[in-house]
């Protein structure tokens, strides 16, 4: 499934990022040019989340936010953007639904399907927070598969059109 070529960033310091605040954007965190690089350098972003009170949580909105911002450097633009969630019974389809509307016009590519929402997850994991599950496993196989394909499929049509 994957190329030689991929390089896969699992991020787990998002909580590290201050609260998006446009005063802040013209002398940035560390944090946030770090964050922002990443993305800039990145051709695609899996964004795995919980959602609560049918939204995504707040610290995955302020990451968002802080890649869509300011409005003439938006490191967003041109990526393509999926999601993995998990919440309660919905699987985090709410969640989903509110970025994937959003997303596309600040220029964001979102891959919705196939759609990785996992209801219940916590009863799927073990101790060490591993999938216990080989339909979970199997799914997000799938739609990484789905990912890593719209990427190619983005770049090739950059490639055709800048021709």
């Amino acid at each position: 499934m994957c190329s030689s070529d991929l390089h896969v960033e699992i991020v787990g310091w998002i909580d590290q990022l201050p609260w998006m605040n446009p005063d802040l954007e013209d002398d940035l965190p560390e944090a946030v040019i770090r964050w922002r690089e990443l993305v800039r350098e990145a051709d695609a972003l899996i964004i795995g989340l919980p959602e609560y009170n049918y939204g995504p949580s707040p610290l995955a909105k302020n990451a968002i936010d802080w890649i869509t911002r300011p409005p003439h450097d938006r490191v967003i633009t041109g990526k393509v953007i999926a999601f993995m969630s998990s919440a309660g019974r919905s699987g985090g389809a709410n969640a989903q639904q509110g970025l994937s509307a959003f997303l596309p016009f600040l220029g964001a590519v979102v891959v919705t399907e196939p759609p990785v929402q996992f209801a219940s997850i916590a009863e799927h994991l073990d101790a060490d927070g591993h999938s216990t599950d080989a339909a979970i496993e199997a799914s997000v196989t799938e739609a990484v598969a789905a990912k890593l394909a719209a990427v190619v499929d983005r770049k090739s049509t950059r490639l055709n059109s800048s021709h």
